[in-house]
């Protein structure tokens, strides 16, 4: 098999230069949509006593010069609890003993992985 392009055509070249482009903006859409998915089942698999640390779990989405793109599930923080009237703050402490981020992230890391290896070639034909 054998690919043949013109490279000296204007179509081409714009193509070619969009690519990286055009495929980081795909991914990361596909990206915050499996988040969305994770933080979903994050919150079913949260053991829940307030329900603090489930209203806590979000997708952030973020970063700083090239890595502006980074997309984050995160627990913990933004939210009080009722009890101590503090905010969430033992994420850590609840995912070690019973984890729900873990377990979350496996149900969408093969999606991803599939997404990354044999979306990215289609996009890049496209």
């Amino acid at each position: 098999m054998s690919i043949k392009m013109d490279l000296a055509d204007t179509l081409v070249k714009e193509k070619l230069a969009n690519l990286p482009e055009k495929i980081l903006e795909w991914a990361y859409e596909e990206l915050m949509k499996q988040a969305e998915l994770m933080k979903g089942y994050a919150q079913v698999y949260v053991p829940v006593d307030t329900g603090s640390l489930r209203d806590s779990i979000r997708v952030e989405r973020g970063g700083e010069g090239l890595h502006w793109r980074q997309v984050r599930v995160r627990a913990g923080g933004y939210v009080v609890n009722p009890k101590s009237r503090r905010l969430v703050d033992y994420a850590l402490h609840v995912e070690l003993r019973t984890p729900f981020m873990r377990p979350a992230f496996e149900v969408v890391r093969e999606t991803i992985a599939t997404m990354i290896q044999s979306e990215v070639v289609q996009k890049a034909n496209e």
